[in-house]
């Protein structure tokens, strides 16, 4: 594997990252994502060439604004990392691929949808139904042999998350509800069992955290969608191996 590719493909997905934290701030709000451009939103100063790169310039700045000294929002260097791992481990996993554009366009979605849940806790229909039309499309295109597994895997998501919003309103937003939909249709059956198993463990482990530590209380909720999305990408680059593991596994 062209290791320079890697590389290279790997600043391009920090780059991009740069470019979800734009749509994470400004989406929920209704903004345009082209203007302004980058601003400080605190002193309203426009963001020069150099504050502008990625990881680095927050680290430079010792995450504060150049101007104002006001704090920046480390989840901005978070993304960038998250976004740049993404790319560089679909790359390590799919090579120079079909595979590898594609699911590496649908991380960024994930990451753009959970980051807004997280901080908003809100999945935008402006992004989800776009999401759940091109997922259903590109899988109906490219795994045509394929199509029952797919909506099965679509049907058996939707399904499980609107059964627990039935049962205990208030437990399962119906924006998870679509986000499950969405990642049934680019995953499939039987992967998409695979997504919610991990997606609950990951809650429940990071809400039992959060309780020991008295960060939220036992009637607080936690947004669900960034562990439907974080599942979602582990099952996307793994969910193949992951599968085949346990099918060893149960045949002894």
């Amino acid at each position: 594997m062209n290791i320079i590719q890697a590389v290279f493909y790997t600043l391009l997905g920090v780059s991009f990252g740069s470019f979800i934290n734009v749509l994470i701030d400004r989406l929920p709000e209704g903004k345009s994502i082209l203007s302004p451009p980058s601003h400080c939103e605190a002193c309203q100063r426009r963001l020069s060439a150099l504050e502008l790169i990625p990881i680095f310039s927050f680290i430079f700045l010792k995450g504060r604004c150049r101007t104002c000294h006001e704090k920046i929002s480390p989840r901005s260097v978070w993304i960038e990392v998250l976004t740049g791992s993404l790319f560089l481990l679909t790359w390590l996993r799919f090579g120079q691929s079909w595979e590898t554009v594609l699911f590496t366009f649908y991380g960024c979605l994930l990451i753009i949808i959970g980051g807004i849940d997280l901080e908003n806790q809100k999945i935008l229909n402006v992004i989800i139904y776009p999401a759940i039309g091109l997922g259903l499309i590109m899988s109906a295109i490219l795994h045509i042999d394929q199509l029952w597994m797919i909506l099965l895997g679509g049907a058996v998501g939707f399904g499980v998350l609107l059964l627990i919003s039935l049962i205990a309103p208030g437990a399962m937003g119906m924006g998870d509800v679509k986000l499950v939909l969405f990642l049934g249709f680019i995953i499939g059956y039987p992967k998409i069992i695979i997504t919610l198993f991990l997606a609950f463990v990951l809650g429940g482990l990071v809400a039992g955290v959060l309780l020991a530590l008295k960060k939220i209380g036992k009637k607080d909720s936690i947004a669900f969608g960034p562990f439907l999305a974080l599942a979602g990408i582990i099952t996307m680059l793994y969910g193949t191996h992951i599968l085949e593991w346990y099918l060893r596994r149960l045949g002894g």
